[in-house]
């Protein structure tokens, strides 16, 4: 389980990093650097706002992933459908970095959260399964 969770972490680090150079790349072909300053004025280009949303998201619907794996493992309730789960959670979230970052297609992104969000109920009921 541990694989998994570890991971989402890198997975975290990586979008961090592309966001980081992103802005830099910005800045460099002359955005002004204050922005990230304090976030007021003119909006950095799209390629920049779509790494930081996406490094947002990256710390908001994750936590429910990180809070089932870390519970499946203090209850020790780590099972093969679990740590499927969990794996197939964070292959998902690979797809959904990936359209994100690149084409950015409505459509595609929509559906893979979707169903990454599913993977997580379908863990927490798994988890209540075992230990009620």
């Amino acid at each position: 389980m541990l694989i998994p969770l570890f991971a989402q972490v890198l997975l975290t680090l990586f979008v961090g990093t592309i966001a980081r150079l992103r802005r830099d790349r910005a800045v460099k072909d002359g955005f002004n650097w204050r922005y990230f300053k304090t976030f007021e004025g003119e909006k950095p280009p799209r390629y920049v706002l779509q790494a930081d949303q996406h490094l947002v998201n990256l710390f908001e619907s994750p936590l429910f992933f990180f809070v089932a794996g870390i519970l499946a493992i203090s209850l020790n309730t780590v099972d093969q459908l679990i740590l499927f789960m969990a794996i197939l959670y964070v292959f998902l979230r690979c797809i959904h970095a990936h359209v994100s970052l690149t084409n950015n297609r409505l459509l595609w992104r929509a559906r893979v959260f979707i169903i990454s969000c599913l993977i997580i109920l379908m863990m927490w009921l798994w988890l209540l399964y075992l230990n009620i």
